[in-house]
């Protein structure tokens, strides 16, 4: 699961089933939201961390791509997917492996009217 924290950054962590800090939706404009805040990234690079920020409807650095069939989620600007970083729970962009676990995300719910 996806823990949000309130630095703005967040880690991966075990599943509680509770929501609050673990409830995230893939929304239909392709932007990934908990309750208050979507995913962004503080770079474009390998290594970018990914970060909680206010929505803005404007920005296409909060646009992730979800592969169902390979259950990626993939950064539309950079072409990097989430992943988790070596030796720690932070959650990053690297390099599109569909063989790392890491990179393996699932949602309850999605919207497949849209071809990946």
């Amino acid at each position: 699961a996806v823990v949000s924290t309130q630095s703005g950054h967040y880690g991966r962590g075990g599943c509680h089933g509770g929501g609050n800090n673990q409830f995230w939706m893939y929304r239909k404009d392709r932007r990934i939201m908990g309750l208050l805040y979507v995913f962004d990234v503080d770079g474009l690079t390998p290594g970018s961390n990914v970060i909680l920020v206010w929505i803005n409807l404007n920005s296409e650095n909060q646009i992730f791509d979800y592969n169902t069939q390979t259950k990626q989620l993939v950064h539309r600007v950079s072409a990097l997917c989430v992943d988790r970083k070596d030796g720690s729970n932070d959650v990053i962009l690297a390099a599109c492996n569909p063989d790392t676990s890491f990179q393996k995300w699932t949602f309850q719910y999605t919207y497949t009217d849209r071809p990946l």
